[in-house]
């Protein structure tokens, strides 16, 4: 419908124009010394139309053919652009495929159509990933050093990969001042803080670990139970890994949180500190306090059955494991450590009872090796032989006593 319009349209142009030179019957007169010349209005409007035509077009070829140069760079400067980034797509196609080789490769050609930084950062950073993929440290360092000579020593994403990449390789000391960069550029990045605190748990440096666990919690980069088992494996490996005094033990415990002073684990490990510097006693109090303020915790209840105490304080503790006993009936190892307690004060029976209660609640190699003993100190050999033969059957179904 539309063309139609257009040639109905043109046709009435046609027809107008025809009937005004038709009825024009004017004449221009142009008087150029010596000459005079005499042209018909009609003609003079064409004449003058085409002449304006013509000196349009010669204007407009002389504005191409001197912009030529201009679009033919244009025009190369697009195909470059085109021919990098489907290099970089095939690179990253690759990578993500595992073929790191022809990662590195094509993301190297890539590098050399680059004209501008964000480009050259992308490929040269994908070509040192795949490069360190590969085990290539060597070129993996060049195109490091390439970065950071063009794009300048505080580069964040440069920082990053290398802070990354080093840590990789335990580089710890190259990574360290990649990632003092990285926080140098970007204090908050949690992205930085997290492979800080990996850093700092490979260098053991724990209460590094503790106040970064802290910071990433603050910014809600981890959750509660996340930062606990950070906090408490950096806690229990400064336990195991320190010779500390009594006095030095207790001022470290003091430093800790109330809420980590009722957690199990680390309760457990720093009464077998205490059982090592001889402080049974010690040892007792902080199980008593942990058990009775805290989560109950079977694990330290069967500690609590080893501790070497003088007669006064077994009575006490046997008291206090009773005690325990009404809450957790069944609890096989309450039970053992019951069990325990009252074979020290020779209360055969009460021992009796409360190890074969814990056999019945869950069998175990130990609970039936401390029977086994027990029946054996009373002559009853009989008995004491099927739970000998018991608690052995039991080691080597779970793997205790190697075959």
């Amino acid at each position: 419908m539309k063309a139609l319009l257009w040639v109905i349209g043109l046709f009435a142009l046609a027809v107008g124009l025809t009937q005004f030179a038709e009825l024009n019957t004017g004449y221009a007169l142009l008087i150029v010394p010596p000459w005079r010349i005499e042209l018909s209005l009609n003609l003079m409007i064409v004449l003058l139309v085409a002449t304006v035509a013509v000196l349009y077009l010669l204007v407009r070829l002389l504005v191409e053919l001197g912009g030529l140069p201009e679009r033919v760079k244009r025009y190369r400067l697009r195909r470059r652009q085109e021919e990098a980034l489907s290099l970089e797509r095939g690179a990253r196609l690759a990578f993500f495929e595992g073929r790191y080789q022809r990662a590195e490769r094509l993301a190297g050609e890539a590098l050399k159509l680059c004209d501008d930084r964000e480009t050259y950062a992308v490929n040269a950073l994908l070509a040192a990933r795949a490069a360190h993929a590969i085990r290539d440290f060597e070129r993996r360092d060049a195109l490091f050093a390439a970065l950071q000579q063009k794009l300048g020593s505080e580069h964040l994403a440069t920082a990053m990969t290398m802070a990354e990449l080093y840590l990789d390789e335990r580089r710890y000391a190259d990574a360290d001042v990649a990632l003092a960069r990285a926080r140098a550029n970007s204090p908050k990045l949690t992205a930085a803080l997290k492979l800080e605190l990996r850093l700092r748990q490979r260098e053991e440096k724990h209460d590094a670990v503790i106040r970064l666990a802290e910071q990433l919690l603050k910014s809600e980069a981890i959750d509660d139970d996340q930062a606990l088992r950070l906090k408490r494996q950096a806690h229990l490996l400064q336990l195991r890994q320190q010779t500390l005094t009594l006095r030095e033990l207790k001022d470290w415990w003091k430093k800790l949180p109330a809420s980590e002073q009722l957690d199990a684990l680390l309760v457990g490990e720093l009464a077998r500190a205490y059982v090592a510097l001889g402080e049974g006693h010690e040892a007792r109090l902080l199980i008593e306090k942990a058990l009775t303020d805290g989560e109950w915790s079977s694990e330290l209840a069967l500690i609590y059955g080893q501790l070497e105490l003088d007669d006064q304080e077994q009575v006490g503790q046997l008291q206090m494991a009773e005690a325990w006993l009404k809450q957790h009936p069944d609890d096989a190892d309450l039970l053992l450590t019951l069990g325990r307690l009252c074979r020290r004060h020779s209360l055969w029976g009460k021992a009796q009872n409360y190890l074969e209660a814990s056999i019945a609640v869950a069998p175990s190699a130990v609970a039936h090796a401390e029977l086994a003993a027990m029946l054996e100190g009373l002559e009853r050999d009989d008995a004491a032989n099927r739970h000998y033969r018991a608690s052995l059957s039991l080691a080597l179904q779970k793997g205790e006593i190697g075959v």
